[in-house]
């Protein structure tokens, strides 16, 4: 009996199928092939009809994969250009590259031999091995995709179906700790307590509460200015990426890629956002660190061009504290009534009224391939 295993190890972790098919060659105790009869080169079986991310097909001859343009479930097409079987110097190369079957799919049809496919015996198998590549095209300094191999394989066998699971090693977790009127920290998805772990998927939200403790008498409101990922805890290390900037500018909800937005407001002294994860195009390292300059004004619910929270939404920007005109600057330069400076705990006076701003740390925080 023909059967084939698929296992979708990194990109859909602790899933497997397995379908039954037609008789295949046989391969004798010395390696040799015998084609069996009756079967056409073509000739593959329809009996499973659920759609899956990502499917393979076993012929006589031939590996068939084929693969949803949405094979994240993110809704972010893939390009064919982007899947191929085998190794990297089979990218773009005849049967190997992935090829349009429909508008929301793509397909490979390729040799049992061909883009590096693997012949290996066992006791009661003949096994055909590769891998399909996922490698998304750098478009940006950052990028919400990240390489993954897919385990493809077909066994043709003549007794039963052995299947595996792939394990998964859970990451060391860490929390970033910090004395300070202000904070930067991780929050459930509901918003109503600290989240415990900052291990993340690229497709998750990453919902961050910025707060300020006011130990005055004057009531103050928080603004986020800039925030930067590193690699590491240096914030002037490299790569990074200001994801917040221009005073209050979510930059990073610009991007077509990006779900990334503030919330609205439900008190002076937080500020609320969700961060789309995201990972460092050709790096490897899959920890990163968020440095944010925090600031807390004296100027109550007065919005201006350096004191805002500004999101990209729907083909405009939009302040979470309703003055939108105040964001029309993000597209250039927002102009700033005193001297920028990078230095901590600094309070400054100035027509914006009494300033008091800090640099906090968030990290690391560990992006994982998609689920």
């Amino acid at each position: 009996m023909l059967t084939i295993f698929l296992s979708l190890a990194l990109l859909l972790s602790h899933s497997s199928a397995v379908r039954n098919l037609k008789d295949g060659p046989v391969i004798d105790e010395d390696g040799r092939e015998y084609k069996s009869v009756g079967v056409d080169e073509d000739e593959v079986d329809a009996t499973n009809e659920e759609t899956q991310p990502v499917q393979v097909t076993c012929t006589e001859r031939s590996m068939i994969i084929e693969v949803t343009a949405d094979v994240f479930g993110s809704k972010r097409l893939l390009s064919p250009g982007e899947l191929f079987l085998g190794g990297a110097e089979h990218s773009g190369s005849g049967p190997c590259q992935a090829l349009p079957a429909s508008d929301a799919n793509y397909i490979i049809k390729a040799g049992l031999l061909d883009c590096g496919t693997q012949l290996s015996l066992s006791d009661d198998s003949v096994i055909y091995s590769n891998h399909l590549t996922f490698s998304p095209r750098p478009r940006h300094v950052i990028t919400r995709l990240t390489q993954a191999v897919i385990p493809v394989s077909c066994h043709y066998r003549r007794r039963h179906v052995v299947s595996s699971h792939p394990q998964v090693v859970p990451p060391i977790i860490s929390s970033p700790t910090k004395t300070s009127p202000f904070s930067l920290k991780l929050m459930s998805d509901d918003w109503t307590r600290p989240r415990l772990s900052n291990v993340f998927y690229l497709g998750d939200f990453i919902n961050i509460e910025a707060s300020y403790i006011n130990a005055g008498p004057e009531q103050r409101q928080l603004f986020i200015d800039s925030c930067v990922a590193t690699l590491s805890a240096d914030s002037t290390s490299v790569p990074r990426y200001f994801f917040i900037e221009n005073y209050g500018c979510l930059s990073d909800s610009k991007l077509h890629t990006s779900r990334s937005h503030f919330l609205s407001r439900r008190r002076v002294d937080v500020v609320q956002l969700q961060l789309d994860a995201f990972r460092f195009q050709r790096d490897s390292r899959n920890s990163i660190f968020i440095t944010c300059q925090l600031k807390a004004s004296s100027e109550m619910w007065r919005s201006s061009p350096v004191n805002k929270a500004c999101s990209y939404v729907h083909s405009r920007w939009i302040n979470v504290d309703e003055s939108d005109d105040v964001c029309s600057c993000c597209d250039s330069t927002c102009s700033q009534n005193f001297p920028k400076q990078d230095n901590k705990d600094i309070t400054r006076h100035n027509a914006e009224g009494t300033v008091i701003c800090d640099t906090t740390i968030l990290g690391p925080l560990v992006i994982l391939p998609n689920k």
